[in-house]
């Protein structure tokens, strides 16, 4: 690609970003949990806030502790989630030839002080997150590369995000500590019901980068998120290259990320950029840095009686061919809500997440494609049930690898 070229396509970029920035409704531009519960999507992405968040969890009230330090700023939270994981077809290509059935958890912990009700200052937040995760590795017997579950992790339990932001007014905020980023940039609300891990967070980010800032370790960061009307913002930040070490050491680079977007009554689009300063080595192949541009549509495409609709999201990701394994990718589903009439908080969805991926630039293109089924059964504010069925063809990116078909039945218990 000529110079002429690349500056062109930056311009086109950049006067994207200055021409469209907004915020979207929901999720998109607030910080919240990576892996917000069952509830708390449903309620954010649908407006149900005051008959899912109303209510505690399991734990209850606490003998009115709860409600007493709410009022005071200070809300704590806990959310389990436990998930069978099966694989009914073996890949002995790039999986390791079995076939198995694996029960993996996610523990989710966080604390949040608002320091105008807790007496303090107006603006401000704290936000601490701890996280464990326990089990296996169901991709290990898929040998997917793009993670067909959402809470795969190493056995750990650690300080997963501990950060202030502080808000200016209505127009700008800025955030500083540990951070997700993945909880505020490429995001998708009608993506968001999925299990699939490109769903959260295209692969050509999760896939090239070594150590991303996101689950399941987040770094060190500082965000500035500027909202100049109530449907615009722009955001900007500044990660740690390498959250394995929890520091800005030399060799690691740095993450530097851009966003924006608009939004309206019915629709989110959102446009963005990243570039990593560490080294790349691709093949025979060494580079200063790696970047790439993505995209992300939350649409909704029919309002039915009562609640009920229909949404549609498209993912678009792109990273240079000459440096990244997974150099594009697409994701796009369709998000059903409240189609049963009894049961008006549940949702149905059905997506495709394809990774186009070689070993290097003298290799054929393979792509692998992974087709998921799902439904979340919000039984109480409290629980929630999710089976979901998945379809991956040629996993691994390897053209000799077979079509592998796996289950997830997860839940969810917000104590």
């Amino acid at each position: 690609m000529s110079v002429s070229v690349k500056k062109q396509m930056l311009k086109t970029f950049l006067a994207l970003c200055l021409s469209s920035i907004s915020t979207s409704p929901a999720w998109a531009g607030d910080s919240f949990l990576a892996k917000p519960t069952a509830a708390e999507r449903e309620a954010a992405v649908h407006g149900h806030e005051d008959g899912l968040l109303a209510w505690p969890g399991i734990t209850g009230e606490w003998g009115g502790a709860r409600d007493s330090m709410e009022e005071h700023g200070v809300s704590i939270e806990a959310v389990y989630t436990g998930e069978f994981a099966r694989n009914f077809d073996v890949n002995a290509v790039t999986g390791n030839g079995q076939k198995k059935t694996i029960y993996h958890t996610n523990t989710d912990i966080t604390l949040t002080i608002d320091t105008e009700k807790l007496g303090l200052w107006s603006g401000g937040t704290l936000f601490i997150y701890g996280l464990g995760n326990t089990g296996g590795s169901p991709s290990a017997y898929t040998g997917d590369l793009q993670g067909y579950s959402n809470i795969e992790a190493p056995h750990n339990w650690l300080l997963y995000e501990a950060w202030y932001e502080q808000q200016f007014g209505d127009v700008a905020s800025l955030l500083m500590g540990l951070h997700d980023m993945n909880s505020e940039f490429y995001t998708s609300d009608y993506a968001s019901l999925f299990l699939q891990s490109s769903f959260g967070i295209g692969p050509t980010v999760s896939g090239n980068i070594t150590a991303p800032s996101i689950f399941p370790k987040a770094g060190l960061a500082a965000r500035l998120k500027v909202t100049p009307t109530e449907n615009m913002y722009i955001q900007a930040a500044i990660y740690d290259g390498n959250p394995a070490t929890r520091g800005f050491k030399a060799g690691e680079g740095k993450m530097y990320i851009a966003e924006s977007g608009m939004s309206s009554d019915t629709g989110t689009y959102k446009v963005g950029y990243w570039q990593h300063t560490a080294a790349v080595t691709f093949g025979a192949n060494n580079f200063a840095n790696d970047h790439g541009v993505y995209g992300v549509i939350d649409q909704q495409i029919a309002s039915l009686d009562g609640d009920a609709s229909i949404g549609w999201f498209l993912q678009y990701g792109y990273a240079p061919k000459d440096r990244n394994k997974i150099f594009n990718y697409v994701g796009s589903g369709l998000h059903f809500h409240g189609l049963i009439p009894s049961r008006g908080e549940d949702d149905l969805g059905i997506a495709i997440a394809r990774a186009n991926t070689h070993i290097n630039l003298t290799a054929a293109n393979v792509a692998e494609t992974t087709t998921e089924l799902t439904y979340r059964l919000v039984a109480t504010p409290w629980f929630a049930v999710q089976p979901s069925f998945q379809m991956i063809q040629k996993p691994g990116g390897d053209a000799t690898a077979p079509t592998v078909k796996e289950g997830l039945l997860r839940f969810e218990i917000s104590l």
